[in-house]
């Protein structure tokens, strides 16, 4: 390996571990463009309260979502960590991504029956929907690494870099969306996520 490509190798690695370190701050602070705790807990619910079920689904959509979020920032970890095997554990990290992901997904899907007309529900399953498609580009991009040497692996683990800080802002939407639904006291599936404390760290 000449010491040009050593360079742009220790380069793109900083590059991954700054990025990962503004991936998570950019996750853990989404939350803060949610309503305050004052907002929410001014506004008396007007709607029909949620049944246990509905509750326990809005906690399992939220600890699914906050099980992906570490994940995919475990995966940029690993790109950033480098070494020989960097491909065959981004392989292994990735299928961990794609699990929780379609876990998260089929929860979200799984609405108990009778809340599929929630006003707050579309919010969730849209920003569900781009998450899907993200997860498939970082996928791509995890892929592009196997085999690749020198100048090449610095540009597929720069574009994991990129496709996961992709697939983090797709998620922080989820969570977004999570929150405003926790506020509106007039949804009943939006009352669920307020009461669920799973929710708690997502919502407050």
């Amino acid at each position: 390996m000449t010491k040009s490509v050593r360079t742009l190798h220790a380069g793109a690695l900083i590059g991954l571990l700054a990025a990962a370190s503004l991936l998570t701050g950019c996750a853990q602070s989404e939350p803060a463009a949610s309503p305050t705790p004052a907002a929410t807990s001014t506004e008396s619910p007007s709607g029909t309260p949620p049944t246990e079920e509905q509750t326990a689904w809005a906690g399992d959509v939220c600890s699914s979502t906050a099980t992906l979020k570490t994940d995919v920032q475990g995966l940029v970890s690993t790109a950033a960590a480098g070494g020989d095997d960097v491909s065959a554990r981004l392989n292994t990290q990735m299928q961990t991504v794609k699990e929780s992901a379609t876990v998260l997904a089929d929860t979200i899907k799984a609405v108990p029956a009778g809340s599929e007309d929630d006003p707050e529900l579309a919010a969730v399953r849209d920003s569900s929907d781009d998450l899907s498609s993200s997860i498939s580009d970082l996928e791509s991009s995890v892929a592009s690494v196997e085999g690749a040497t020198g100048t090449d692996l610095v540009v597929a683990l720069g574009s994991v870099a990129s496709d996961a800080g992709a697939s983090l802002t797709a998620l922080a939407a989820t969570v977004s969306a999570i929150g405003t639904a926790a506020a509106d006291g007039t949804s009943t599936i939006g009352q669920a996520f307020d009461a669920a404390p799973e929710c708690a760290s997502l919502t407050r």
